[in-house]
């Protein structure tokens, strides 16, 4: 298992040597600070979409499929979601924290898991770990913002009413939905008559997760970390430990081949979203820890990934 670990490890690391590339080139400010942000729109509304309409729009998708990843995605939420609130009311934790907590185990950074699939599948693991995205990204989105709505912001239950109308609002305007949606429908037309397009979308898509990467490592900021360690480790066993593992208990359970059930542990096990931090502030939760999660996530994630995998492969 040690020297299947250290060939994973030797496998995966151009991804992690991105992240670290991409933070050495925001300290030193080369290039400007400012092109991170044009960069992050650049791949959050052009790049990253045109890679899930790729791949997708070439998927012939069935209701079976749809049916077991949603199943994995869905079962590894309940485990995570039910245990940072329990957890969090036991320890007497405040909304702001155990929610940044939830978040922490919950959300998944769909560009490392993206890379790392690829790294190891190629284009097939690129195709598995979309699907899983499909599902992910509506799903992850309404359970925990509206979670963070009423349990941030129920002094005012209109407001509350209002800003969960607003999530259903704004996930049907994510470019990564809509993509997703379009590659769902061109998938339907045979792939010559929509050459061009697909032709168009890889060249775009090939220029994504170098650049995402970049942008994520960019984005971690250390200097002003502030450590909360049991909130902490409460987080990232829940992120980088149990949701993987239930994530490939059950991707076993349904025969799975291989590879889905790597890719399924991939998407499982990579760090939480640079979004969260975002969300944190937007709903006034404790943004301090959850920007700590994210940064000792993106840290420990280095050793943990290519262990979980060590184990399963």
């Amino acid at each position: 298992m040690l020297t299947n670990f250290f060939q994973i490890f030797l496998l995966i690391s151009p991804v992690f040597l991105l992240i670290i590339l991409g933070n050495l080139l925001r300290r030193i400010g080369v290039p400007d600070v400012s092109f991170w942000d044009v960069n992050d729109k650049l791949c959050y509304w052009v790049l990253i979409p045109a890679l899930l309409f790729h791949f997708i729009s070439q998927v012939s998708l069935s209701s079976e499929m749809l049916y077991i990843y949603s199943v994995i995605i869905l079962t590894g939420f309940v485990v995570t979601f039910s245990s940072s609130i329990i957890i969090g009311k036991l320890l007497g934790y405040s909304p702001e924290v155990w929610t940044s907590i939830l978040q922490g185990s919950m959300r998944q950074n769909a560009f490392i898991a993206l890379a790392i699939a690829g790294s190891f599948f190629g284009a097939e693991g690129l195709k598995i770990a979309s699907l899983f995205m499909f599902i992910y990204v509506p799903t992850i989105n309404v359970i925990v913002i509206s979670t963070m709505v009423m349990s941030l912001k129920n002094t005012n239950q209109k407001d509350s009413k209002k800003d969960i109308s607003n999530v259903f609002i704004e996930i049907s305007k994510n470019p990564f939905i809509l993509a997703m949606i379009a590659g769902l429908i061109f998938s339907l037309f045979p792939s010559q008559k929509i050459s061009v397009l697909i032709d168009t979308t890889e060249l775009l898509g090939s220029a994504a997760l170098p650049i995402m990467l970049l942008t994520i490592g960019a984005k971690i900021k250390v200097r002003d970390l502030t450590l909360k360690v049991l909130p902490i480790i409460i987080s990232n066993t829940l992120k980088l430990i149990i949701l993987p593992v239930v994530a490939y208990f059950v991707a076993s359970y349904f025969n799975l081949s291989q590879t889905e059930v790597i890719v399924a542990v991939i998407f499982a096990s990579v760090p939480t979203a640079a979004m969260s931090y975002s969300l944190a502030l937007q709903f006034n939760a404790d943004h301090q820890l959850m920007r700590a999660i994210l940064t000792t996530q993106v840290a420990l994630s280095f050793i943990t990934i290519p262990l979980l995998l060590a184990f399963v492969t």
